[in-house]
């Protein structure tokens, strides 16, 4: 057995578990990073998803100085029109509303896990740990993690432990028992969308009766398409080839981003909710993946996540360490901080992908009406944006990074 002694054992290097360790780089705190990934990973990374940064994020990787290098991998999203199909009403959400640059960034996942990896890869006091499989972890004297790595079993000692990934799901489940899970029975459809109209920045989400569809423009004339749909309506897409592909969603979208020409790098992955109602126990912590999961309608899950990373950080930069115990106490104030925030997002996700789904002349109405009362009411959709970018939430933390 090999022992060693660290303040924090990080388990999980995916964005979640890099954007903290960004946060605590050039500190006097000694970080262990175990991750499943061998060190080529994160230099040739092959993950064609794509994340939309919002403008708190901007701020959090501008207090890092990374967002220049984030910056020229990203494209800005100004507008998002909101609409559904074969209804009278839509709205059109502004940038300038709210006197910002933009409503969002769109980059690609491998691009950002490549700035956060390489920013953070030879600092003193942050240690990987690759291709490493966690078996447990246990309090004993601090907190004991045991990991298999080159078939040898291995044991790290550390003041606190904190979990980034849902992969570690089974250890999770045992220490953090209060869990709320619920299936949506709806998939999300994800893909490269190539259109005639190039270097938009308006993204489009669509409402229709068997699901919900969002484009988001990427540079050039390439888009993210995210269809999130029921099971029936998800193996019907499956069986398309490609020229069945284009007109199915073309007729969902209309015109709106174009003649489409191709589609590239279709996935598909059951979509899910899921929380635990008490991520911190003694000095053990739930972040990102982990602690959340939400239905990507909002796209907020890694903004989230990163938002707590930044809160979590902010109170370990101003806590005494010296007492190893004090970090029962630092995970309890994030914990209570963050609470508010995290289930504000998770009821809005909820509601929106539980209620909106389907037809129906009450649900179709509804929707018209209100989409036309945003469009005409510029305080009611400043407040939209208000709530979708979690400004009110963040206000005292990204405050204080401006600072």
């Amino acid at each position: 057995m090999d022992k060693e002694k660290d303040n924090i054992i990080m388990i999980g290097a995916g964005l979640t578990g890099l954007a903290f360790c960004n946060l605590l780089k050039n500190t006097n705190l000694n970080i262990s990073l175990v991750d499943m990934q061998p060190k080529s990973f994160y230099k040739k990374i092959d993950n064609n998803r794509y994340i939309v940064l919002s403008n708190t994020s901007k701020i959090i990787f501008d207090s890092l100085g990374l967002w220049s290098k984030i910056n020229t991998h990203c494209t800005k999203v100004k507008n998002i029109h909101i609409s559904k199909k074969n209804i009278f009403g839509s709205t059109i959400v502004k940038s300038k509303d709210e006197n910002l640059d933009s409503l969002g960034y769109q980059i690609s996942i491998k691009e950002l896990i490549k700035i956060l990896y390489e920013n953070i890869e030879k600092e003193k006091n942050i240690k990987f740990i690759h291709e490493a499989k966690v078996m447990n972890a246990k309090q004993s004297n601090g907190v004991k993690v045991k990991y298999i790595k080159n078939s040898i079993e291995k044991i790290i000692t550390s003041d606190a432990v904190i979990f980034s990934t849902g992969s570690s799901e089974d250890i999770i489940s045992e220490i953090f028992l209060d869990k709320v899970q619920k299936d949506y029975q709806q998939n999300a459809i994800t893909c490269e969308l190539v259109s005639d109209i190039y270097n938009s920045e308006t993204a489009f989400e669509r409402f229709t009766n068997k699901g919900i569809i969002g484009l988001i423009p990427r540079k050039e004339n390439s888009w993210t398409l995210i269809y999130s749909t029921n099971k029936e309506e998800t193996e019907l897409i499956n069986k398309l080839e490609e020229t069945g592909l284009k007109n199915y969603f073309q007729d969902l979208m209309g015109k709106k981003c174009g003649n489409i020409k191709n589609i590239k790098n279709i996935k598909t992955y059951p979509l899910k909710m899921k929380y635990y109602k008490n991520c911190a126990k003694d000095n053990m912590c739930l972040l990102g993946d982990a602690a959340h999961t939400l239905h990507p309608i909002a796209a907020q899950s890694f903004n989230l996540s990163l938002r707590d990373c930044t809160q979590l950080t902010e109170i370990i930069k101003k806590s005494n360490l010296k007492n190893k115990d004090n970090f029962s106490a630092i995970f309890k104030d994030y914990y209570e901080k963050r609470e508010r925030e995290v289930n504000r997002l998770l009821k809005f996700t909820d509601y929106l992908a539980s209620l909106i789904h389907g037809k129906g002349f009450f649900r179709n109405n509804l929707l018209g009406v209100s989409f036309l009362i945003m469009d005409m009411n510029k305080s009611l959709r400043i407040n939209v944006i208000r709530y979708l970018l979690g400004v009110n939430f963040s206000h005292s933390l990204i405050s204080n990074l401006k600072e």
